[in-house]
């Protein structure tokens, strides 16, 4: 409907004003913005197989720091070649990756599958049961993986038609990767075999040390696998560990693309100086794209580990998408005549389900990084600032928008507070905690409908009506 640079930071101002939109703005700058370090520690501890010196256990070591930095000039100079190049750049990119994938998932189930894992006790439910599927949504990676369809809509002003486009590419991306997934998924755990790993059948705690499982798991096979089998999964072994080196390359120049679109759309709502929103004749923000390159490698420096800055940056992107969710129905009630080209039936009921949702999913991050993740997001109440500098005061809305930072603080307790299994004091445990948290965030829900505006904030009608059609692609 409204297909602008850096959208997904910019909804909050239409549905809660200045103060909510952009502490829901700054949530998702924190994801996006923390992306290419992340995926720059995968490059390095993929690429240390071959290249030692690149890391130092879990730590980037100064060259591999350095490694990063030169990752990050390049995919700056072709950002600033404009969006078409960058898409032909990931094209090739993605279908590479696609390709490796679907060649594993055919090839390693013929020679290495074990249909028994499926069937031992504590892989049919896990050993800390059911709390431990739950945490293993935002810990182990599953729900950073499915973020990045986020971009797609970050990046809509520079989409070619993008009523017909969005909704596709959005639909696509999640149900692709779902499928592709999920088979990978199946081939890992049909891969592991107990004897040549020297575990225990059924021992998946000793599964998960595994530094590189599915490699890992085929060099293992390989020394039991009769006949040619072993070969070949000695040979995939080297596929798998160059794909996984060369894979996060994609990742990485997509999240400086939407970064930097993320700030932009700030600067068009004055929340930054409006020349970080400047762009060159290519229509690309310069001075936005250089911010987040900065900022993203001085990240590189306190890095901890991939896992921890990952459960990170998923607490800060959900706080985004339970602000984005409750603005769904007050958009609908705001601007009830704007045309909608692409409409989500049963929009407040999903609105509901999935700020409810967003709730669980911050809550099972676990403590203390949910403090340290809401805490950041908190403390963009710093920077907004200078908004509030800039425009008098005026047009803030903090009625609307209050709600907010006592729903972050909530958490922060809640987090606390609950059970020992998701970091928490135990003073609620478990299944008590998932309960109180479904309806913390029902109730929230609700004073985010009540408090909003009932008069439409902002001009979003201009974003519509001016909406680019034929942008490039």
């Amino acid at each position: 409907m409204a297909p602008r640079g850096g959208i997904s930071a910019r909804i909050g101002y239409y549905s809660f004003g200045s103060y909510g939109g952009f502490i829901g703005g700054w949530a998702l700058f924190l994801w996006a913005v923390m992306i290419p370090p992340i995926e720059a520690v995968a490059v390095a501890t993929y690429a240390s197989y071959w290249v030692p010196q690149f890391t130092n256990g879990t730590f980037l070591t100064p060259l591999g720091i350095f490694v990063s930095v030169i990752i990050t000039i390049f995919f700056v100079l072709l950002n600033l070649a404009g969006v078409k190049g960058l898409g032909k750049f990931n094209t090739i990119i993605t279908w590479i990756k696609v390709g490796v994938v679907v060649l594993l998932i055919i090839i390693v189930p013929l020679v290495l599958f074990h249909s028994s894992n499926f069937t031992t006790p504590s892989f049919i439910l896990p050993t800390n049961g059911w709390s431990g599927i739950f945490l293993a949504i935002p810990a182990s990676g599953i729900l950073f993986s499915f973020g990045g369809y986020r971009q797609v809509a970050d990046m809509a002003g520079e989409i070619k038609n993008p009523k017909r486009n969005l909704p596709l590419a959005i639909g696509i991306t999640i149900v692709v990767q779902s499928v592709l997934y999920i088979l990978m998924a199946v081939v890992i755990v049909g891969a592991v075999d107990w004897k040549a790993l020297n575990f225990a059948p059924g021992d998946w705690g000793s599964v998960s040390t595994l530094g590189i499982p599915l490699a890992d798991l085929m060099r293992a096979g390989s020394t039991v696998v009769p006949g040619f089998g072993g070969p070949l999964l000695a040979g995939l072994v080297v596929v798998a560990l160059a794909f996984a080196v060369f894979s996060p390359l994609g990742t990485f120049g997509v999240f400086i693309t939407g970064a930097s679109r993320i700030v932009f759309g700030f600067t068009r709502e004055n929340a930054l100086p409006q020349k970080l929103g400047a762009t060159n004749k290519r229509g690309v923000p310069t001075y936005s794209i250089l911010l987040v390159a900065v900022v993203g490698d001085l990240f590189l420096i306190p890095l901890h580990s991939w896992y921890s800055l990952v459960d990170f940056v998923v607490v800060a992107a959900v706080v985004n998408f339970a602000i984005v969710a409750a603005s769904v129905p007050i958009i609908r009630k705001s601007y009830p005549n704007l045309h909608r080209p692409f409409k989500v039936p049963f929009g407040t009921a999903w609105s509901l389900v999935a700020f409810v949702v967003a709730s669980l999913l911050i809550y099972w991050s676990t403590y203390p990084t949910t403090l340290y993740a809401l805490g950041a997001t908190l403390a963009g109440s710093v920077v907004f600032l200078y908004q509030g500098i800039k425009t008098k005061w005026h047009n803030i809305n903090l009625k609307g928008s209050i709600w907010i930072p006592i729903y972050i603080m909530g958490l922060m307790i809640l987090s606390y507070l609950g059970s020992s299994i998701t970091g928490g004091s135990d003073i609620i445990p478990f299944p008590y905690d998932v309960y109180v948290v479904i309806a913390y965030g029902i109730v929230f829900w609700i004073i985010s409908q009540v408090s909003a505006s009932k008069e439409p904030l902002g001009d979003m009608q201009s974003l519509v009506e001016n909406a680019p059609v034929d942008a490039e692609a």
